[in-house]
């Protein structure tokens, strides 16, 4: 028996538009979504063939059905790029199957551009202080470090765990001795 019909559809549809959080629509919910549209496309078809005009339920459902799914995709999107950016944790507990995929395949792609962009940075810093003949040391920052003063006044950070920074050797045995930096 369909847990969906058109009640409960549209009520999904009502929530999704109206909130910026995704709504709860359960594990099975394309299956559902899919055997529910088949049914009804085969009531239109049913009426097709019978000679009748067929009501226009079947491209009521299938539009509304399509903007609930790209409403929440736009969701998705935006949650996975807040995941890899920021590096949060996502409770992904109102997610189907195939959007937990999609998620995880944008943060995945995000991480990855990020970590080129970081790349970027992290050169130009280094051919800069190397250009100044400082004794630098490059570590992985293995904690969020927010901003702060390191002992010659220069301010450093924020650094983003993961990031490889370039650092002067008092600066980094700072962070190494806290044991929110390891050597690279």
């Amino acid at each position: 028996m369909l847990l969906i019909d058109f009640d409960e559809l549209r009520r999904i549809h009502r929530q999704e538009k109206s909130s910026q959080q995704l709504s709860e629509i359960g594990e099975d919910f394309m299956v559902e979504l899919k055997a529910y549209l088949e049914e009804k496309k085969e009531e239109y078809v049913k009426h097709l063939s019978a000679g009748e005009t067929p009501s226009e339920d079947f491209f009521n459902v299938q539009r509304m059905a399509k903007e609930i799914l790209e409403i929440r995709q736009k969701k998705i999107i935006k949650k996975a790029f807040h995941a890899a950016v920021s590096e949060d944790e996502f409770e992904d507990e109102k997610l189907t199957g195939e959007e937990k995929k999609l998620f995880c395949n944008i943060c995945k792609i995000v991480s990855e551009y990020q970590k080129s962009i970081d790349k970027l940075f992290y050169a130009e810093s280094k051919k800069r202080k190397k250009d100044s003949n400082l004794n630098t040391i490059s570590v992985q920052i293995i904690e969020e470090v927010p901003a702060f003063v390191g002992p010659n006044m220069k301010e450093f950070g924020p650094y983003k765990k993961g990031q490889v920074v370039e650092l002067p050797e008092d600066v980094a045995d700072i962070l190494l001795s806290r044991k929110i930096a390891v050597k690279e």
